[in-house]
């Protein structure tokens, strides 16, 4: 498995928004005024009685009656597809946590901060007084988990490759008792994935589609069928140009002098970061490439932002899906 493959978007935002909440986490316990008093989602959410769930951490038995829950990256966006609102949050920067969608962002807004990225204050996440703490997370970084146990029960799901993001979300619901939110969130997903796959079976059999990115240092990244996006175009019916075809590794970084790997894509997604819809500079900059201006994508002007590059739960899955009937009807 390649680790930095998986994690090296993630990397990126954690690190920048380390810095954030370095000073966060020294300061202790100034920043918990009124956080004691945080409400909660609107009276328990498991309460139907324990239950038992297999974290990487092992198997946590999650009580019964749970009303605050503490979500870290990934977890925050899963539990809100749920229908569940954390009573705190980590961000990856200052205001905004891992990958929401639009309708999610102002019930964001009320969940109270416990840090960004790696760097969560553990006395902020004690003084909210959680029944239950959630962390999903890339396997790659130390999360504190031993830490986070001494507060509550902690159910920590480490993510080595793409898919385990989506069963880390069912099992999360498992843990808050939305079985069948989950399941229903399921269903929409491969219920539009198969419309989509028949609706425009001509287009996807005549289209070959790629995912790339940079974060400079003069190389690119090229996401793969097994990659996030590249799960969900699967599952759409999409053929993949060559360098996203082999599914060895999610990502695979090249030099951008290899930029002629993708000259026989027809369709270029490049991501868009969720938090402020733009495409990040570094991947702006690829189009001063001389060879990125002569791939046939380019000059045909089917580079196309897409926002969820790291598509993480059935949520962002269904918008991605939305993204792309968009692209298809426009050809």
């Amino acid at each position: 498995m390649n680790t930095r493959a998986l994690t090296s978007r993630t990397a990126r935002a954690l690190a920048a928004a380390a810095a954030v909440a370095l000073a966060a986490t020294a300061c202790g316990s100034s920043g918990d005024s009124g956080s004691k008093d945080a409400a909660p989602s609107g009276g328990a959410v498991n309460s139907a009685g324990p239950v038992t769930v297999e974290a990487t951490n092992g198997k946590i038995t999650v009580p019964a009656d749970v009303k605050r829950i503490v979500s870290i990256s990934y977890a925050t966006g899963a539990l809100l597809d749920l229908g569940v609102q954390p009573v705190g949050t980590s961000t990856i920067d200052e205001n905004n946590p891992m990958e929401l969608l639009p309708s999610q962002t102002e019930a964001a807004k009320k969940i109270e901060p416990i840090g960004s990225g790696i760097e969560i204050n553990i006395e902020k996440v004690a003084s909210l007084r959680p029944d239950l703490i959630i962390v999903e997370g890339a396997t790659a970084f130390d999360w504190g988990v031993s830490k986070l146990e001494g507060i509550a029960p902690t159910l920590y799901f480490g993510i080595d490759k793409p898919v385990d993001l989506l069963n880390a979300q069912e099992k999360i619901a498992t843990a808050v008792g939305k079985e069948a939110e989950f399941k229903k969130l399921k269903s929409d997903y491969e219920t539009k994935a198969a419309k989509i796959k028949t609706d425009y079976a001509d287009k996807l059999n005549s289209t070959k589609w790629t995912i790339a990115s940079s974060y400079g240092g003069g190389e690119f990244l090229v996401d793969t069928a097994s990659s996030w996006v590249g799960r969900v175009l699967a599952d759409a019916g999409a053929k993949f140009s060559q360098a996203s075809a082999d599914t060895t590794d999610h990502e695979v970084t090249y030099s951008v002098e290899k930029l002629d790997v993708l000259a026989d894509a027809d369709v270029i997604l490049i991501p868009r970061t969720a938090a402020t819809g733009e495409v990040p500079q570094d991947t702006k900059d690829l189009d001063k490439q001389p060879s990125w201006q002569n791939l046939k994508a380019v000059k045909a002007g089917k580079v196309v932002p897409l926002t969820y590059a790291t598509t993480d739960r059935y949520g962002t899955s269904i918008d991605v899906l939305d993204q792309i009937e968009t692209i298809l009807k426009g050809q």
